[in-house]
């Protein structure tokens, strides 16, 4: 077996190179004196000594007693159930002193994700924050692999509305499938993905078509783009509703999807905007718009 097969994947769980040439030797050759392995993996005697020391701390390997030391590895199956435990217990940790932290302020600021996975998880992450209303335009793929997280927001009574371009249901959410779909699919230039909560958050991307990278992403708390963006995917699903050919859809078009629009729901982010430039309680615009 190459080396890299497996010290590249135990270097990302934390090993050091040598810790990993050491384990994976002793998968392969258990037991094995501390010397005996230093030659078979080309490393220094101080140095593997030195690893080995880390390597039986972490509970990676077992020596035992006596004078010649001798090392086993401990069976890779249980070794990966006791990292995962503790990466577990460590996150657990982790998330708590982090919450315990003062919350920072909205900055305003567009930040740009880089990876699918980053993307994912930001907006798996924003559905968990939402408290009264999303708005999304997704694709196959990004719907696909926020189907458990919509479904789980819409269970907590959140609104959520969505426009598609499959025949996709999820129980509680809305959806709203496009007419032209195929063509969407065609030309436009890889998997689109677009949610906003509150009109708090948003966060747009462009993902390539086999969702394996990123050609454009970003993520805002601007309450300000984030109620422009509210209207936008509003407009887009109520536009979408009022095209469709599905009579269904049509019929439910005003009991489902008539009050996205940010005047009519009202979001929390709006609130926060208007507070924040002093907006007077009452407009002729929203007593046009009710």
């Amino acid at each position: 077996m190459n080396d890299k097969d497996y010290t590249q994947p135990l270097q990302a769980l934390g090993f050091t190179e040598i810790e990993a040439l050491i384990y994976g030797y002793l998968v392969e050759n258990s037991p094995a004196t501390g010397y005996r392995i230093s030659h078979a993996i080309g490393k220094q005697p101080p140095n593997t000594y030195k690893a080995i020391v880390t390597l039986e701390n972490k509970g990676a390997i077992i020596v035992e007693v006596g004078d010649k030391r001798l090392c086993r590895a401990v069976p890779p199956k249980e070794l990966l159930n006791n990292l995962e435990q503790r990466f577990r217990q460590n996150s657990r940790e982790a998330n708590s002193a982090l919450e315990a932290l003062s919350r920072q302020s909205p900055d305003d600021g567009i930040y740009h994700l880089k990876t699918v996975d980053q993307v994912i998880q930001r907006g798996r992450a924003m559905l968990k924050r939402a408290q009264g209303i999303v708005l999304c335009d997704l694709f196959p793929g990004p719907f696909e692999l926020l189907a458990d997280s919509l479904s789980e927001t819409a269970a907590r009574g959140v609104l959520v509305a969505c426009k598609v371009y499959n025949d996709e249901q999820i129980p509680g959410v809305k959806t709203c499938q496009l007419t032209e779909d195929k063509q969407a699919l065609d030309i436009w230039p890889g998997q689109q993905i677009s949610i906003i909560i509150d009109s708090e958050e948003y966060l747009l991307g462009l993902l390539t078509r086999d969702m394996t990278s990123v050609h454009e992403a970003v993520w805002s708390n601007s309450t300000f783009l984030s109620c422009i963006h509210h209207n936008n995917v509003a407009s887009e699903i109520l536009f979408t509703g009022i095209k469709s050919e599905h009579p269904a859809l049509y019929d439910a078009f005003e009991e489902g999807f008539n009050h996205i629009s940010l005047l009519k729901f009202h979001p929390s982010g709006l609130e926060t905007l208007r507070q924040r430039y002093k907006s007077s309680p009452k407009t002729s615009l929203e007593d046009g718009a009710s």
